[in-house]
């Protein structure tokens, strides 16, 4: 079987858990007889190179849009991304991003091929106008996707007044594009569109499960929310993260540093706002300066306003160490160094990736009460679960776990065994066939059924 992993970007460009994911898939498939390729879009030209052992293939972002009408093609009318699935045939497209590099037009182009589709939904933004699934910047979302709600809830975070927001979600669902919207600036023709964007939302998340034969959910809340939004149960699958079976042989190889009189947290991540790497900041400033702890920041960022908070943040405070970005090779060496890590996700994770590699060397994990992160941690038991928004909680249960280090050991012995991506592909393996199976009864049915009499 062949299987043609389609994603937003991939290695050796800086990457997050969706591509460490697909990349341990890929390989992890191989013991089911399952082969196939990495195509991710790219800003750069058409290449091809080997990864890891696996054939990638990065296609430019906007060869979906591009297409060849002449007479003399091939096959006339088809885009460049469905000539080139087209040219590296698979038995299944698995789609694991929703980007205009990798998303609803390319899972479209290939349905049309005839090919089984099937969806992993990494991120929330298939259900999310915001993007990180909390109503209201305050709480977490159910996942309805509701024109009025959502309109309100997007205008919000385009630092609209609440009695604004609420008057530009009962507005029309049209487009105000044209007429006198001409004279007025972009963003504000972009907020009287809102509830035609909710709209648009709706329609592109039924689109998707149109066109594929299942949508896989990593988390049960995903999963919750697809429902909500009329998915049919039978077009679900419910499939969570897992780890390599490599990176648990590298938390096996070599001992974790020994515990020192300072409690090490770490965090690791993108240095954006929906991250929450703020709340530590926030809290460490909460913790007098002579408890024992220290806060190791690992990641990089693009938004020059936020990076400048956190610097502003952080302050003097030489407890605060950032090591810039780290490759993902280099995980196990950061996770040796420290006691605990923190995930405080200002968004709801459909994972995340980080709680499970940390459990595996032996790491409890402080997270954010949303999403995926509640599912993965049992608070009190092998981790913490704390008020995404609420740094002074941050700051307390840092401080306690710093100067109760018994309590630390006994919530690192209660970790379970991680789930590896062997079971995963095992997961994989038996859905891919499913769905061949089915393809080839249904194509067996429509013979029987169009044959003479």
């Amino acid at each position: 079987m062949r299987v043609a992993h389609c994603v937003g970007f991939y290695f050796p460009d800086g990457v997050g858990g969706t591509e460490v994911y697909v990349q341990d898939l890929k390989a992890a498939l191989l013991r089911h007889d399952v082969d196939g390729y990495i195509v991710a879009a790219t800003n750069k030209p058409f290449e091809q190179y080997a990864w890891e052992g696996a054939h990638v293939i990065r296609y430019p972002a906007n060869w979906a849009r591009m297409r060849d009408y002449a007479a003399t093609a091939t096959r006339a009318g088809l885009s460049k991304f469905q000539e080139l699935i087209l040219q590296n045939p698979p038995d299944i497209f698995h789609l694991h991003s929703w980007t205009s590099g990798a998303g609803l037009a390319h899972l479209t182009q290939v349905a049309q091929l005839g090919i089984p589709c099937v969806v992993t939904m990494h991120v929330p933004s298939a259900l999310c106008l915001r993007g990180t699934m909390l109503l209201r910047g305050r709480e977490a979302c159910d996942g309805r996707i509701d024109d009025k709600r959502c309109a309100e809830c997007w205008a919000g975070s385009r630092d609209l007044p609440p009695m604004l927001a609420y008057a530009v979600s009962r507005l029309p669902r049209r487009s105000w594009n044209g007429g006198w919207t001409a004279r007025i600036s972009s963003k504000a023709v972009t907020l009287l569109s809102a509830r035609s964007r909710a709209v648009i939302q709706a329609q592109e998340l039924q689109q998707m499960a149109a066109h594929c034969e299942r949508i896989v959910a990593p988390s049960q809340w995903v999963y919750s929310a697809l429902l909500a939004n009329g998915v049919a149960p039978g077009r679900l699958s419910i499939s969570r993260q897992a780890i390599s079976q490599s990176l648990l042989e590298e938390a096996a190889r070599a001992p974790r540093k020994e515990s020192s009189k300072e409690l090490t947290i770490g965090f690791v991540g993108r240095l954006e706002p929906y991250k929450g790497a703020h709340i530590l900041l926030q809290a460490m400033a909460r913790i007098p300066r002579d408890v024992p702890i220290r806060l190791r920041v690992a990641g990089s960022g693009t938004e020059v306003p936020y990076l400048r908070l956190l610097e502003q943040a952080a302050g003097d405070d030489k407890r605060i160490e950032f090591l810039g970005a780290i490759s993902h090779d280099q995980l196990p060496d950061f996770l040796r160094q420290v006691d605990v890590l923190a995930v405080p996700s200002n968004y709801m994770e459909t994972g995340p990736l980080v709680v499970l590699e940390a459990f595996a060397f032996g790491i409890p994990v402080m997270g954010a009460d949303l999403g995926g992160v509640t599912e993965r941690i049992r608070d009190g038991v092998d981790g913490w679960l704390l008020p995404f928004d609420d740094s002074a909680a941050w700051a307390a249960a840092m401080q306690a776990a710093a100067l109760d280090r018994s309590h630390l050991a006994r919530l690192a012995a209660n970790i379970l065994p991680s789930r590896t991506m062997a079971d995963v592909a095992s997961e994989m393996a038996v859905l891919y066939r499913e769905i061949i199976d089915d393809r080839q009864s249904a194509d067996t049915t429509d013979g029987v059924m169009q044959a003479p009499p």
